[in-house]
């Protein structure tokens, strides 16, 4: 005789495991497979932001003992702020899709799609960070190049030239990675809903 309390706790387990993927052993390992090598890929995306970011953030730093007047301070100041306003958002985003809390095909393709939810919310991010950016930019550049004695026009040319380079790679690599994972959504999603078909 099974005491009821125990019987009621069994139904309940049963009822949380995974449904069986209407996919091959074979597909569903690929599935794994690539959001676990995703998960890897984050990890060492996050490992490259940082230590690129403290690279530049160093460099910088090294620089300010022989160019320490108000233009340098304030450039520093907003490298480190913009900085730590881009990795705050991304950590934040980031938070919970690092790695998959269960085995299951289910939980994968579920998880995978959240990722590239995740990914989109970014590319909407970016476009708001990068006009900030320029809002201080562009005087800056013009107070550090005015503040110099007589800066040759190839200088300016070189800032703004760069500057526009710059929001143009920015703006259609956005748009371009924005398709691209918009794609990857609906297969993810294609996929999430064949395995909610019974």
């Amino acid at each position: 005789m099974i005491d009821p309390e125990w019987r009621n706790l069994m139904e309940e387990w049963r009822q949380a495991e995974p449904e069986a993927a209407p996919f091959t052993a074979a597909e569903a390992r690929r599935i794994r497979r690539q959001a676990r090598r995703r998960g890897y890929g984050l990890f060492l995306l996050a490992a490259g932001e940082i230590l690129s970011s403290l690279g530049l953030v160093v460099w910088y730093f090294r620089e300010l003992p022989e160019h320490h007047g108000p233009v340098e301070l304030s450039g520093f100041a907003a490298l480190v702020f913009f900085l730590a306003v881009a990795f705050a958002f991304t950590y934040w985003n980031r938070r919970g899709v690092w790695w998959p809390a269960a085995e299951s095909t289910r939980t994968f393709v579920e998880f995978s799609a959240e990722r590239c939810r995740r990914k989109l919310r970014a590319l909407r991010f970016c476009p708001w960070l990068l006009a900030a950016e320029l809002v201080f930019l562009i005087p800056w550049a013009v107070w550090a190049l005015l503040s110099k004695a007589a800066a040759p026009l190839q200088d300016w040319l070189a800032v703004f030239g760069w500057t526009a380079l710059s929001v143009v790679a920015v703006l259609w690599g956005g748009a371009w990675m924005r398709r691209r994972t918009l794609r990857e959504l609906e297969r993810w999603e294609e996929m999430a809903r064949g395995l909610a078909e019974p």
